[in-house]
C-alpha cells in the first residue's frame, strides 16, 4: 500500500469534502420516501411473514382428528408458494392469552395453487390448543397464521434417489404433502413406514394404500401397529391384514427397504419414536445428510430426558422477565418449558416451531439455569457461549432472569 501525504490542509479538505457532498445531497433529496424495490415488495407477497386465512370446510378423520381447508380471508389474496413439509403456525387467544402452535400443511403445494391449504389436528387429553382448535373452528373461522416456514422438505438433489419416510401418529401429516408432490414432480424413490398403536389409528392410511397402489413403482407404503385390532397380541412377524407388529426397528427396515445403508430417512414423530430409531440404526453408521428429524409434539415433562441433574430442584421458580423494556414477574413449574410459563402470564413471546429449531423465541439467559435436551437442535455455538437459549425446549432449573426479544405480532390482532 503506497500513503501519499499532502500536507495537513490539503488532508483536512479531502476527509471533510465527502460530508459536505454528503449533506448537499440530502439537501436536494425529496422529502417522500423512496417506495421499496419492486424485487422487495415481490418478495412480501410471495413469502408473507404472517396470513389471515378463514376456514372454508372440516373434515372429520377420526374422533379426535380433523382436516380444516383454509382459504384466504381477505378477497385478491393468493396462498403464498411452500416447500411441501413446511408448516404454518396457528395464532389464537385462549382465555385471554396470546398463544401459538405450529402445524403441517397436509396439502400439496399444487393444491395451494387452486387457493387453498388443509391443516390436520388431533387433540389429545390434557393438550391446550388443539382442544380449542377442534371446539373453535367451523365453517368461516378467521384463523391468523404465520407464512409457511420450516426446513423439513425433500429435495431431490440433497436427499439421493431414495427416501424412507418414517411417521408416528399425527406426525404423517408433512408426509401427505411431501409423496404426492415428490411423485408428481420428480423421479425420487419413496417408502412411508407409518407408526401408530392400533390400525384405526394410522392417519389417512387409505389415501397412501391407493398411492402405493397406483404408483407401485415409485411408491411402497409400511403400516406398523404395537396392537392389531382389537388389542390382541398377533402372531409371526406381521400383524392381521398385512400390518407389521411392534415398533419400528433396524430389523425391520432393512427387511422392507433395499439399500437402507444409502437412503435418507426423513423422520417426523414424538421424541421418544425418533429417539429409539436412532438408537436402532447406531450401528449403520449413517451420515449426518441422511437424517432428516421433525420435531411434531410438545415439549414432554424434562424429568424423562437423558442428562436431566437427578438433584435439581422441584420448585417453583421465578421468572424475571425483560421485554420491550417493560420487566414482568413470572412464576414457573420446573416441568414446564420458560416459554410455556411465560404464554401462561400472558407476556406472549414470539414463537414459531416449538422445537428449538427457527430461533423465533432465542433469548438471552442473565442469571440462572435452564435445561436443555441434547436431543434439542438449532442453537448456533457462538449463541450459547453468549448465554442465548431457546425457552422453548429450556427448563428452569433455578430463579432465573432473561431478555426476551419483543414479539414483532404483539401489535396485530389477534384471532380470538
Amino acid at each position: 500500500m503506497i500513503i501519499t501525504i499532502r500536507g495537513r490542509v490539503r488532508d483536512a479538505i479531502s476527509f471533510v469534502s465527502p460530508f459536505r457532498e454528503r449533506a448537499r445531497r440530502i439537501g436536494a433529496a425529496s422529502p417522500v420516501p423512496p417506495a421499496p424495490p419492486a424485487v422487495n415488495a415481490l418478495a412480501a407477497r410471495l413469502h408473507p411473514t404472517a396470513m389471515r386465512l378463514r376456514v372454508e370446510s372440516r373434515t372429520a378423520e377420526d374422533g379426535s382428528t380433523a382436516t380444516f381447508r383454509l382459504v384466504p380471508a381477505v378477497s385478491g389474496d393468493a396462498i403464498p408458494p411452500f416447500r411441501a413439509g413446511q408448516y404454518v403456525s396457528a395464532r389464537m387467544r385462549i382465555g385471554g392469552v396470546p398463544v401459538s402452535r405450529p402445524f403441517s400443511i397436509s396439502s400439496s403445494p399444487d393444491e395451494a395453487a387452486l387457493g387453498y391449504i388443509e391443516l390436520t389436528v388431533r387433540s389429545k387429553p390434557g393438550g391446550f390448543c388443539a382442544p380449542h382448535i377442534m371446539e373453535h373452528w367451523g365453517e368461516g373461522t378467521e384463523v391468523a397464521c404465520s407464512g409457511p416456514a420450516g426446513a423439513f422438505y425433500h429435495e431431490p438433489l440433497r436427499d439421493g434417489p431414495r427416501v424412507v419416510c418414517i411417521a408416528g401418529g399425527s406426525g404423517v401429516t408433512p408426509f401427505k404433502s411431501m409423496i404426492p408432490d415428490s411423485l408428481a414432480h420428480d423421479d425420487t424413490e419413496l417408502i412411508l413406514i407409518q407408526a401408530a398403536r392400533r390400525p384405526e389409528e394410522l392417519l389417512f392410511s387409505g389415501f397412501f394404500e391407493r398411492l402405493a397402489s397406483e404408483r407401485p413403482d415409485r411408491f411402497s407404503y409400511v403400516r406398523v401397529c404395537e396392537e392389531p385390532p382389537g388389542g390382541r397380541a398377533a402372531e409371526g412377524p406381521e400383524g392381521l391384514a398385512g400390518l407389521e407388529r411392534g415398533l419400528v426397528t433396524a430389523e425391520l427396515i432393512s427387511r422392507r427397504v433395499s439399500g437402507y445403508r444409502d437412503a435418507t430417512y426423513m423422520i417426523c414423530g414424538p421424541d421418544a419414536m425418533k429417539s429409539h430409531i436412532a438408537r436402532e440404526t447406531a450401528s449403520w453408521s449413517l451420515r449426518p445428510r441422511q437424517l432428516r428429524e421433525e420435531s411434531f409434539s410438545e415439549a414432554a415433562s424434562p424429568y424423562a430426558y437423558p442428562g436431566y441433574p437427578a438433584d435439581a430442584a422441584r420448585g417453583p421458580f421465578s421468572i424475571e422477565a425483560m421485554t420491550d423494556g417493560e420487566l414482568a414477574s413470572v412464576a414457573a413449574d420446573p416441568g414446564e418449558t420458560v416459554l410455556t410459563a411465560l404464554e401462561r402470564a400472558g407476556l406472549a413471546p414470539p414463537s414459531s416451531c416449538r422445537s428449538g429449531d427457527c430461533g423465533w423465541c432465542r433469548s438471552r439467559l442473565v442469571s440462572g439455569r435452564v435445561f436443555t435436551p441434547d436431543s434439542v437442535r438449532g442453537l448456533r455455538a457462538a449463541d450459547a457461549a453468549l448465554g442465548y437459549f431457546h425457552p422453548c425446549r429450556s427448563y428452569p432449573l433455578s430463579d432465573i432472569a432473561i431478555e426476551v426479544p419483543r414479539n414483532p405480532d404483539n401489535s396485530k390482532e389477534e384471532t380470538e
